[in-house]
């Protein structure tokens, strides 16, 4: 833990040096949010999960300054690098395990954010928690249950905070439901019953939103907005997420204006089904855009670019840059993963069968590298164990060029 302090410093100064009094992006929504919560009403908006305001009701009750909300999330992700590296020391040694920790702790996509009072750095915690608590409970011979728990506890929350992991365990569960089936493997048993904890955890906000909305296993009214957007058969565009806003002021955006004019009196479910209907309509009649789309969206996830009507910025390289080696890296370990599938941790499988769903699932809508965050750590901990296991880079000293 010592040894990781130079990094809370750092994140801690992050805080202090860029912190505003004013609102930037989401904050002021979230804020809002766990305001009304706190005075004991049902949630005002089912666009986000209510995972984040949650955790905010700690600084409404209290009455602390914002800036206390924002040092919660140099705790967070002090937190989550805690758990990465326990996480690594069960299968790796301690000085390789520190390295690793350093590399994704320096990771400038997670030090963006930390100073806004926004998910990102509370999901690090939760995904990293998740992960260790899923890998202990494989590493021991009998079932631990506090474990699961733990794990499931976790991995629930994280579907309340980012609710597009609410299909993602459903997905998870069913497929490990069926490899059971399949091979009566007790490793799949366990998976099951994480799965299945995690969605009790979410059991009161589905109750919610069915109590809301008349649906059932409903998660929020965000979706159809952003099928909509990646659906767009629009020549110039790509793809990516405007706001209602953005299309009554943007002339670019002057072919939307009908239909957003036409469904601006609805209720937000209303939207959400309209945005749905006219989306699966686009994508029907122009499959290529779509695709054209599709594969400009997995751009953004991971390298930020490229956005429609939009000038080309230097910061792209602030998510290109990192991303790029993680790409390349994720590129070289397929073929060896591949051929070494069998010496595997399952653990470490299932991990990443859950990252493939995820991913998957994120790329279908219009999507920001901020989706891709949460997977970081987890394709981190992948790294770490292929290039120590399975690979071995050198560098090789020659000094004759007849020895090549």
């Amino acid at each position: 833990m010592k040894k990781l302090i130079p990094l809370f410093l750092l994140y801690i100064f992050l805080v202090i040096t860029f912190s505003s009094t004013t609102f930037q992006g989401d904050e002021r929504d979230y804020l809002n949010y766990a305001i009304h919560l706190s005075q004991g009403n049902s949630p005002e908006t089912l666009w986000w999960g209510p995972g984040y305001p949650i955790i905010l009701l700690i600084v409404v009750f209290l009455r602390l300054p914002l800036i206390i909300a924002k040092m919660l999330n140099a705790c967070f992700l002090f937190g989550a690098l805690l758990y990465f590296n326990k996480t690594l020391c069960l299968y790796v040694p301690e000085k390789s395990a520190l390295l690793g920790t350093y590399l994704l702790g320096l990771y400038p996509p997670f030090m963006r954010n930390v100073h806004l009072l926004l998910t990102e750095s509370f999901v690090f915690l939760l995904v990293c928690g998740f992960t260790f608590h899923f890998c202990k409970l494989y590493k021991c011979s009998k079932v631990s249950w506090p474990t699961m728990l733990l794990a499931s506890v976790y991995l629930g929350y994280l579907a309340l905070t980012k609710v597009l992991f609410g299909y993602v365990i459903l997905t998870g569960l069913l497929c490990s439901f069926f490899m059971y089936i399949w091979n009566r493997d007790n490793r799949h048993r366990k998976t099951v019953c994480i799965y299945f904890f995690a969605l009790i955890v979410c059991i009161p906000y589905l109750l919610c939103t069915f109590y809301l909305t008349g649906n059932l296993f409903y998660w929020g009214t965000s979706g159809g907005m952003s099928l909509y957007w990646i659906s767009t058969p629009n020549k110039n565009e790509l793809g990516d997420w405007f706001s209602a806003t953005e299309v009554q002021e943007r002339p670019e955006l002057i072919s939307h204006r009908d239909f957003f004019d036409q469904i601006s009196n609805y209720s937000e479910i209303e939207k959400d089904r309209a945005f749905k209907e006219q989306a699966i309509y686009n994508i029907v009649h122009h499959p290529t855009k779509y695709f054209n789309n599709w594969i400009a969206n997995i751009g953004r996830l991971l390298f930020s670019y490229p956005f429609s009507y939009t000038q080309q910025k230097i910061t792209t390289y602030f998510y290109l840059f990192p991303n790029m080696f993680i790409f390349v890296l994720l590129t070289f370990s397929v073929y060896p993963g591949v051929y070494c599938r069998k010496i595997i941790p399952y653990e470490i499988g299932a991990l990443l069968f859950l990252v493939l769903i995820s991913f998957g699932g994120t790329s279908l809508l219009s999507a920001y590298d901020r989706q891709f965050r949460p997977l970081v750590p987890i394709l981190m901990f992948w790294l770490a164990w292929v290039y120590f296991y399975i690979l071995k880079i050198e560098i090789c000293r020659i000094t004759n060029l007849s020895e090549v």
